[in-house]
Formats: C-alpha cells, sequence, structure tokens
C-alpha cells in the first residue's frame, strides 16, 4: 500500500517543496508539490538523486572502531561510553580547547541538530567549532552586521526588480546563491522581462544559457566582483548619480566612502576584469537610474579573499541607489522564528577569536580553512580530537594532503554521517546518522532565508536502516556521557550553561513552545495540515540597529580592509584564473550520482579534448581530464569542488579573508600542463 506524502528538501539549498510517494518502506517517487509556493520552482538534483539513500550499499548501519585489524562493528553503549571516555581524557590533560567539532552544511538545515550541535561545543567549553560557513555565506553576514548592525541574511527580490545585474559564475545551476533557499529565480525572471521590460546584466567568466540569454554579458575575470562593484560605486558617486535623499536620511559615512573609492576608477576596474571600462560605467548608470534594482550573487561572487568586501560592496551599492531594504532591491524576511534575539547576544566584535590567525567567530562558529592550522600548530589550545557531524572535512576544506595528515595525526577523529568518505576512513570511531528523509522535521531557525511567510512540518518518510540515530540523539548521549566544563572554556558561564542545558535535555518541547511562541500555528495544526501558509514577505521591513540607527556605509573594519586591498597578480609563472565552482553538499554528495565534470578549459588553452592535465597554484597540484568549452574566458580554467577531483587542494588556507576567514577559491592564479 503506497503512502503520498508533504515533505520538503532538506538536501541542497532549493529547500523545495515535496511529495514523497512511499511504498513498503522505500521513497519510489519526489516530485514537486505545486500546489505549494515553495514547490513551483522545481527541485534540485541533489534530493531527487537521494530517494533511495537508506538502501544505498554505501550506508553506515552500525556503529564501527577501528581496531588493529581493522574495522570492527560495536554496539551504541560502547561506542559512546568509549569515546566520551577519551574525550574527558583530553579535556583533562589539554583543555577543552584541544576538543573541536566540524558541522557540516546539512547540519545547518535541521533545526534540532544544528541546535544540538552550538550547544556541544558550548556546554563542553570550546570555541573550535569548525563550519563551512565561511565558505558561503560569512561574508554576506559578516558585512550586513557591520553596516546594519546584525547579521541578516537579506534576499534579492530578483522578481520584482527592474534592473537585474547577475554576480558570480551560473546563477540558475548554482541555486540563485548563498541563503537563498527556496527560489529559483528563473520563472519569474523569464516573466518580468516579458510583462514590465526588465533588463538583465549577467557578470559571468562563462557564456552560459542565462548569460547568453542576458541583455548584456560581462565576461569578467573570476575572482574580480569587487573591483567591478568598486568602479560603479565610484562612477556613481563622481556623477551624483546616488539617491541623495535617502543617502541624509538612512545612511552615515557617505563623505568617507566617496573619498576610499576615488583610486578604484571605472578604466581601473575594467583593467582587472578583463572587460571594457565603459560597459562597467553603463550598467552603474543604469542600475542607479532604475526604479527598482538588484545585484544578487551567486556562492561565486563572495568566495575570495575580499568575500567580505565584495558583500560590503553589493550592499553599498544598493544603499547609494536606495534599493536597500526596499521591495525591488535586497530585504530581510524575520522568518516565522525571529532568531534576530539571539544573534543579537553574540555581536561578532565580541566573540572569542580563534588560536591561528586571530578570525572572531562568526555566529558561535570558527572558518574552516582554519581546520589543519588548528590541528597543527603545536601549543597551548591545539586541537587533539574532532567530532564532524554531517561532513567530509578531508574534502570540503582547503589543504589538502596537508589536511588530511593533520586529520590522521589525531589523538581522537570521530565521524557521525550517512555513508563512508573521506573522512570517515581516517576516524577512529563512525557512527550512523539519518538522513533527512529518515527524521521528522520542522522549518524553525531556516524560514528567514525563504521568500514567504511558511512553515512546515514532515514525518519521517521512511524508517533509518540498521541502528542509524539522528545527529541530535547522537550528540545528546554523548554530551551526557561526557559532562559539560565546570570551569574555564572560552565562552561566558551563562553561555556554557546554557549549552550545556540544551546539549542534554529533550528539545522537541522547546520546538512547540518556540512555534507557539511565533504566533503563526501550533504544533498539531502544523502537523494536520502539513504547512502553515502566512503570503508574501514584508520587503519593506527595515531594521537597522547600528548605535546612530543608520546604515553604516563605512565601517571601520571594512576602511581597514579596503585599504589594503591590491589588485590580483600572477604567481608562480599561472598565466590563467581559477573558478572552482559552489561545491555541492559533501554529506549527501555520495548519492548524487551525476558524472565528474573534470577541468574546463578554452579550446585556445592547447589541449585536447579527454587529455590528461595537472592544474597548480601556489598551494598545490591536482590532476583532471580536461573538457573544452569555448563559451568560458580564454584565461580561466572551471575546476568544480564537490567531485572526483580535490580543487580545493589548490586553495591555499594562507590566503584568507581577514573579516571572515573565507578562502580565496575564485580567482586563483594557476597553470595547466600535460599531466
Amino acid at each position: 500500500m503506497s503512502q503520498r506524502l508533504s515533505t520538503w528538501c532538506r538536501c541542497g539549498e532549493c529547500m523545495a517543496a515535496l511529495l514523497a510517494t512511499v511504498e513498503g518502506g522505500r521513497i519510489v517517487s519526489l516530485v514537486p508539490n505545486e500546489d505549494d509556493a515553495m514547490g513551483r520552482h522545481g527541485a534540485c538534483g541533489t534530493c531527487l538523486a537521494s530517494m533511495d539513500a537508506a538502501n544505498d550499499p554505501r550506508r553506515i548501519k552500525r556503529p564501527r572502531r577501528r581496531g588493529a585489524g581493522g574495522w570492527e562493528e560495536i554496539d551504541w553503549d560502547t561506542a559512546i561510553s568509549e569515546i566520551a571516555a577519551r574525550l574527558k581524557d583530553i579535556r583533562k590533560q589539554s583543555g577543552a580547547r584541544a576538543i573541536a567539532t566540524y558541522a557540516g552544511a546539512p547540519v545547518g538545515t535541521h533545526s534540532r541538530g544544528l541546535a544540538r550541535t552550538l550547544a556541544f561545543s558550548l556546554g563542553l567549553g570550546t570555541p573550535n567549532l569548525f563550519s563551512p560557513l565561511s565558505q558561503v555565506g560569512g561574508p554576506w553576514l559578516r558585512a550586513t552586521e557591520l553596516m546594519l548592525g546584525h547579521p541578516a541574511a537579506l534576499q534579492g527580490d530578483v522578481g520584482r526588480a527592474h534592473y537585474v545585474l547577475l554576480l558570480g559564475a551560473n546563477q540558475e545551476a548554482q541555486g540563485w546563491g548563498p541563503m537563498q533557499g527556496g527560489r529559483n529565480w528563473a520563472a519569474d525572471l523569464a516573466f518580468s522581462r516579458k510583462t514590465k521590460g526588465t533588463k538583465v546584466i549577467a557578470a559571468d567568466p562563462r557564456r552560459t544559457p542565462i548569460a547568453a540569454g542576458a541583455d548584456q554579458h560581462l565576461q569578467i575575470r573570476p575572482g574580480t566582483e569587487l573591483f567591478m562593484l568598486l568602479g560603479m560605486i565610484d562612477q556613481i558617486c563622481k556623477n551624483n548619480w546616488h539617491e541623495s535623499q535617502y543617502v541624509r536620511d538612512f545612511c552615515r559615512g557617505y563623505p568617507e566612502l566617496v573619498a576610499a573609492v576615488a583610486p578604484w576608477t571605472t578604466e581601473r576596474a575594467g583593467a582587472i576584469c578583463g572587460v571594457n571600462a565603459d560597459e562597467i560605467a553603463g550598467v552603474a548608470l543604469k542600475f542607479s537610474r532604475a526604479a527598482m534594482a538588484v545585484a544578487h550573487r551567486s556562492p561565486q561572487a563572495l568566495q575570495s579573499e575580499h568575500g567580505t568586501l565584495t558583500a560590503w560592496a553589493i550592499l553599498v551599492l544598493h544603499a547609494i541607489t536606495a534599493n536597500l531594504l526596499r521591495p525591488g532591491g535586497v530585504y530581510e524576511n524575520k522568518g516565522v522564528l525571529d532568531i534576530h534575539a539571539v544573534v543579537s547576544q553574540l555581536p561578532t566584535a565580541k566573540a572569542p577569536r580563534t588560536r591561528v590567525g586571530d578570525f572572531p567567530l562568526l555566529c558561535l562558529q570558527a572558518p574552516g580553512a582554519l581546520l589543519a592550522d588548528e590541528i597543527g600548530m603545536p601549543g597551548e589550545g591545539q586541537v587533539r580530537a574532532l567530532l564532524s557531524v554531517h561532513g567530509n572535512p578531508a574534502r570540503e576544506l582547503p589543504g589538502g594532503e596537508r589536511l588530511r595528515a593533520a586529520l590522521s595525526s589525531l589523538d581522537l577523529l570521530v565521524a557521525i554521517d550517512i555513508a563512508g568518505n573521506e573522512t570517515t576512513e581516517l576516524a577512529h570511531y563512525v557512527l550512523p546518522s539519518t538522513h533527512p528523509w529518515e527524521r521528522e522535521d520542522l522549518h524553525l531557525h531556516d524560514t528567514s532565508i525563504l521568500p514567504y511567510r511558511t512553515t512546515a512540518y514532515t514525518p519521517a518518510l521512511v524508517a533509518p536502516p540498521g541502528e542509524a540515530r539522528s545527529e541530535a540523539e547522537i550528540l545528546s548521549e554523548l554530551f551526557r556521557a561526557i559532562g559539560p566544563t565546570i570551569r574555564g572554556g572560552t565562552h561566558g558561564a551563562h553561555l556554557r550553561a546554557l549549552g550545556a542545558y540544551l546539549a542534554a535535555t529533550d528539545l522537541a518541547p522547546w520546538e512547540e513552545r518556540l512555534l507557539a511562541h511565533s504566533d503563526t500555528v501550533d504544533l498539531p495544526t502544523l502537523k494536520s495540515a502539513g504547512t502553515w501558509w502566512g503570503g508574501e514577505v514584508d520587503r519593506a521591513t527595515w531594521r537597522v540597529t547600528t548605535p546612530s540607527g543608520k546604515i553604516d556605509l563605512f565601517p571601520t573594519e571594512i576602511a581597514g580592509a579596503l585599504a589594503a586591498l591590491r589588485p590580483p597578480v600572477a604567481v608562480g609563472g599561472g598565466d590563467k584564473w581559477l573558478l572552482t565552482s559552489a561545491a555541492r553538499d559533501g554529506a549527501t554528495r555520495s548519492f548524487d550520482r551525476h558524472g565528474d565534470p573534470g577541468v574546463t578549459l578554452h579550446s585556445s588553452a592547447g589541449f585536447a579534448e579527454g587529455a590528461r592535465v595537472r592544474v597548480a597554484t601556489s598551494a598545490g597540484s591536482v590532476e583532471a581530464v580536461v573538457h573544452l568549452d569555448d563559451t568560458l574566458r580564454s584565461d580561466v580554467v572551471d575546476l568544480p569542488c564537490g567531485y572526483a577531483v580535490d580543487a580545493l587542494a589548490l586553495v591555499p588556507t594562507d590566503r584568507l579573508d581577514p573579516l571572515s576567514g573565507c578562502p580565496a577559491m575564485s580567482g586563483l592564479s594557476c597553470r595547466v600542463e600535460p599531466a
């Protein structure tokens, strides 16, 4: 007998509403639920590819321990007690900071799992909660905090704008940007262009279908979006194209901004970006004159050592043209559960800082790119134990063989995951976790990144295989066995106490209370209906929490970073520029059977289709099979991470965005040679 169940995608960024057909304990069909607004834009390939995750032969079904003779299966009680004993011993010998957690991207899609992971680290008293946040949305959150007073997942109102500037590579294939969950704007943008003549400009190193269909294509070098934006801002300021009343009434720091961007002319920007300066000036004029304009970013636009400066420049462009916190520009959705009260108590300026690099924690998370150095650098606070939760740091973070050697050197490496990967192969213990289809879930913390006021509940679609448990349950059992830190710890006593409580308590009643507090729908009603729909978000919501109550156009931290900014230069004989497409979700990657794209080059590079080449940067080299594509800039090497080739081995860990810790994943100088 088949069942038809409502759910949504938690495997990728699409967050699409879905209808699942379940027969005999297996998912036989997953289709977008077009009766729900969240299902009208299709579903990502990752969630569709994972339908049969429960029965995949690569699944981890029982706890494993590495012994002298290899892997052996053990029971849960033994696994928890042994891991807890070793962690307690490490904490006693070296302090709480010697214990670290790595939270993979899937943790952020599960409200209960995210709360438990954050609480676990807080309760243990360690600041070492590493994540890929700095590589995706971190620069955007950091910039909004500096300018608006709080980290906000501002969204682009692409469907309403009259002028749309697309920044970064291949918006449509990349889910339309970091923290743009739940929306593929292609259909809305096509309708807008047809009905009101919306103009679309694509700044993309490749002439993708969306770039080819745009009104204008700026084929810029990867990683140079910041310089194009600075040229646009300078042009707008010098010609007084800015909205003077908006700037006067709602912003501060405009004179300082004008002086700081003056050296970054459109001529200079054009030379750096590899496009005509007049084109940049023309885009600046039209953006400033449009009734509603938005610059929308895909992940690559922020994946550079200047990620926060790029995010800041995007926000400044919107602010000086009166498109910030306005319909048709970028806006803030408070979400069904407004988490501002929480994040406002965790200001980055007062956050603990990392031992390596002195980076502040952002939303309690440390830059993942620091992990290899935090393990390898001797001294007080050196990481000796790591719990990897729904992630694969050995392949999701920069570092290559150096990172894998560091992971191998740990006194204890525990992997909580769905299926085997490069990290589980290095672990001392592997604990089987549930796939999103195998657990009940509730939209809570992530409703602020949706384009509507909505929340949903889903039951588990299928039973987990073997003895798999949710990461929230595993971390709770483990924390109770370890116990909280009594003294010391990096975070204040109040946060440690709160973390210890949330790490061990049953979170289900708290979820119900939080939902009731949202004044939208109660949990029994939501379970019965599946979804709650509150209509469109108020795109005119104004929330600026800086001390002045105004948008800070030129914060002190930005001033320092901009003063140190230099144009990119080729190093180590590199004559090409590397583009690493956004990585797919690492934990569900095992169930995505798309082919390996290899490395894409322009035919003028001098290599034949199918040739094997070595791509090298200052950080290392990898080998890959060539695919030719003349829609790519001739000086660009496109090597997407998240596939068979370890593209992140090419990314250095000593060239990080000083404000967010984002690594230089786009725009590195590189060379290509025969393998």
